[in-house]
């Protein structure tokens, strides 16, 4: 009987790592590094950084979990052509707004702080080192599809999903969703770096 449990308590240790989440410190240091990699690259222009940090960014984003959080009460009076219209608006008005910042951070790194882990969601804590400046940067991540995904961020102590939901619940109130929409594609068309639409 001894040497049964003994042999079951093995097969669990053994067997646990299979079964553990993989570190979402982890996952945002890749994410990171990727980019890092292409802002030092002198080699190449601004638009292919931009190009290339695109494609490297969008695989670490719920934008899913993004787009509900954003709309907040709003979401669950959208129809699902409305949720994805704004998801794909979305992605684009953040892209165009951080992307235009990429050359403030192309000689930064980043310093990790603290990890927190708390079932299927995750807080990575850490700090753009950028010359002379410490910006810190919360990662808010949730366990979706076998992976880490970032479903928000806090920079600077504003968490970017507040700062729009509050932007776009207000022009929704105002406007109609088509109205948001109106506002948001004149975002990505513009050449203005700007904030949240609606500001």
């Amino acid at each position: 009987m001894k040497n049964i449990l003994l042999s079951c308590v093995l097969l669990l240790l053994i067997a646990s790592p299979v079964f553990a989440l993989p570190s979402p410190q982890a996952q945002v240091q890749q994410m990171v590094d990727s980019v890092l990699e292409v802002l030092q690259d002198a080699e190449l222009s601004i638009s292919k950084k931009k190009q290339l940090i695109s494609g490297r960014v969008q695989r670490f984003l719920n934008i899913d979990s993004m787009a509900r959080r954003t709309l907040g009460q709003h979401w669950d009076n959208a129809t699902i052509e409305q949720r994805q219209r704004f998801a794909d608006l979305f992605i684009q008005v953040l892209e165009k707004t951080y992307l235009n910042r990429i050359e403030s951070y192309s000689e930064g790194s980043v310093r990790y702080q603290m990890q927190r882990v708390k079932g299927d969601k995750a807080i990575i804590d850490t700090v753009i080192l950028s010359g002379e400046m410490e910006i810190p940067v919360q990662y808010k991540m949730i366990y979706v599809d076998n992976s880490w995904q970032v479903f928000d961020l806090v920079i600077e102590g504003i968490s970017l999903i507040r700062n729009y939901r509050s932007s776009y619940g207000e022009i929704i109130r105002r406007e109609g969703y088509e109205g948001l929409f109106v506002r948001m594609e004149e975002k990505v068309d513009s050449s203005g770096q700007g904030g949240a639409v609606g500001q």
